[in-house]
């Protein structure tokens, strides 16, 4: 439904500018001699059009490009009508031009600034700053648009929690800085691992989530013993030592449940694979509710 108010948004917008391109054209021609002064006033219309392509595709190519358009449009016109023009209504056609132009511009700057700043801001809500993955606000959004998907499409769902193991141990023993640069090393290597449909984010803390649209559960369970071997075999040296660094993880399948009950599952067997040993991957269970361990 969105889709189709959008497409029909679209059409009006490009309606309101073909007419204004046409209407001052139309008016100049049939102007009689004593309102030839208004002609001006006319011309000016242009800047409807102009800053309504500016909305569509806001890009200063675009802008420039539409505002030579319709300047080389209007002297045209201008030039096809008078059989005769002194140089005063050239000059004063040239300054109204840039007096468009500057008016254009003007309003093209700060509608970008503007969609520049918006941008910026939209994106320090839903990602996290230390390590550049999505948080869990993007998280929650992305589940809210993906899980009816999935149910229209019958197609599956999969998702794994990462825990990063002995999180702690590695900020007491080497410091919070330590922390942060093997959380980001352990993003680095999600990022590197996954598909591009995917959806990875920093969880919380030292955890992560992975949400595999399309993806069997037996599919997921490959994908987080990818991740876990990566973790493992990588090579994480903090002020020129080396640190062990390893993960757990939990996968389940989305079945029709709520969106916590979907979460839940990957923790019980996300917390499974830590009190069976970490460093290993544990796939959800129904038949005890907690986990099981992949081998």
């Amino acid at each position: 439904m969105g889709l189709y108010k959008e497409v029909g948004r679209k059409k009006f917008v490009w309606f309101i500018i073909i007419l204004f391109t046409i209407l001052p054209i139309i008016i100049v021609l049939n102007l009689k001699e004593e309102m030839q002064r208004l002609s001006s006033f006319f011309w000016s219309l242009y800047l409807i059009p102009n800053i309504l392509i500016m909305i569509l595709y806001p890009k200063w190519k675009v802008i420039i490009g539409t505002a030579l358009f319709y300047s080389i449009l209007k002297y045209f016109t201008f030039f096809f009508e008078e059989e005769s023009f002194s140089k005063i209504e050239t000059a004063a056609l040239i300054l109204e031009s840039f007096v468009n132009g500057a008016i254009l511009f003007t309003v093209s700057y700060f509608a970008l600034r503007h969609r520049k700043l918006l941008k910026h801001m939209q994106k320090l809500i839903i990602v996290d700053s230390l390590t550049g993955l999505y948080n869990r606000r993007y998280f929650d959004l992305y589940l809210e648009k993906t899980i009816p998907f999935c149910q229209r499409t019958n197609s599956p769902l999969t998702l794994i929690m990462v825990d990063i193991d002995h999180f702690k141990k590695v900020n007491d023993n080497y410091g919070h800085l330590c922390g942060d640069v093997a959380l980001k090393h352990i993003s680095e290597i999600i990022k590197r691992n996954v598909r591009s449909s995917d959806a990875y984010v920093r969880f919380g803390g030292e955890e992560f989530a992975i949400i595999l649209p399309n993806t069997h559960l037996d599919e997921g369970k490959i994908l987080a013993e990818q991740i876990r071997k990566a973790v493992e075999e990588s090579n994480f040296i903090y002020h020129n030592e080396h640190i062990y660094i390893s993960i757990s993880l939990g996968v389940s399948l989305y079945e029709g449940e709520k969106v916590e009950g979907f979460i839940e599952k990957s923790d019980k067997a996300l917390y499974s694979a830590k009190e069976h040993g970490r460093n290993q991957v544990v796939v959800f269970d129904h038949k005890d509710s907690l986990g099981r361990k992949v081998i």
